[in-house]
């Protein structure tokens, strides 16, 4: 019986050894505040990005405690995964210029970054400034929405452009008439809406600047073999099954209501 318990013991620490060699260094995830994919609530950080990151890691590590996450401004959690490469950056928008940063689980989520008005509102087809020109605009500092619309219209381009610190400083002025379109991303918008029990069909996406998709990023240091078994296990999140759906289209379901932010 001793020589048993002690084999057993040897299996349980070998079995974890695995795992801490498969994970490399204790992981730590970092996002920047972007609900429903990451938000705190009563204190507790969770959301989306969260749910499917967990979900991806399934078989490998147990949940996350709240000290291994950091939500925090968007600049400051990008740089601190970078310089830790064996942690994770959700919910990341896969753009060009960080394809090379970081290794990439995905997709999360695919989102729609553009200009959303209330659906009464007239917007000129054309080019994005044709489209702007005449409207009062909010961006949201250092997001992903705002680094397209910044790098397409230049410099030059004037354009009536507030810029406000936070999410729902922004949501706020649309709603209230202070600004014509507000530039951010779909999936976001539509969360709020939903969560404050207004009626999404108000809005639209007048006019889109990216479509994109959010991805977990995942730090240099994190194992080739680990990125596979977290791509596999999500992949398998997305099949059909009995009920007719999938787990991720239920996870979704979750903070969406199904709602969408039609064009």
């Amino acid at each position: 019986k001793m020589r048993l318990r002690a084999l057993t013991w040897y299996g349980v620490i070998f079995g974890w050894l695995g795992v801490i060699a498969l994970l490399g260094a204790d992981p730590v995830v970092y996002a920047g505040p972007n609900p429903p994919f990451n938000f705190r609530d009563k204190g507790v950080v969770q959301g989306l990005g969260f749910d499917l990151l967990e979900a991806s890691l399934a078989t490998i590590r147990p949940r996350f405690s709240q000290e291994e996450i950091d939500l925090d401004i968007w600049n400051k959690v990008d740089n601190e995964a970078l310089a830790h490469p064996n942690s994770f950056l959700i919910s990341t928008a896969r753009l060009k210029d960080r394809e090379s940063l970081f290794q990439w689980v995905g997709p999360l989520a695919t989102v729609k970054l553009g200009a959303i008005t209330k659906r009464s509102l007239v917007v000129p087809k054309g080019n994005t400034i044709e489209a702007l020109r005449n409207l009062r605009i909010a961006t949201i500092k250092e997001t992903s929405a705002e680094q397209t619309l910044f790098k397409e219209i230049g410099t030059n381009h004037g354009l009536n452009i507030t810029r406000v610190s936070t999410p729902i400083q922004g949501y706020k002025m649309l709603e209230y008439g202070r600004i014509d379109a507000l530039v951010y991303t779909d999936v976001p918008f539509v969360y709020h809406l939903v969560s404050e029990g207004q009626d999404v069909s108000q809005y639209k996406m007048a006019h889109v600047l990216l479509n994109t998709d959010y991805y977990i990023a995942a730090g240099k240091g994190v194992p080739k073999e680990q990125i596979n078994i977290m791509q596999t296990q999500l992949n398998r999140l997305k099949e059909i099954d009995s009920k007719g759906s999938s787990m991720y289209d239920r996870i979704v379901a979750n903070y969406l209501k199904g709602a969408v932010l039609q064009p």
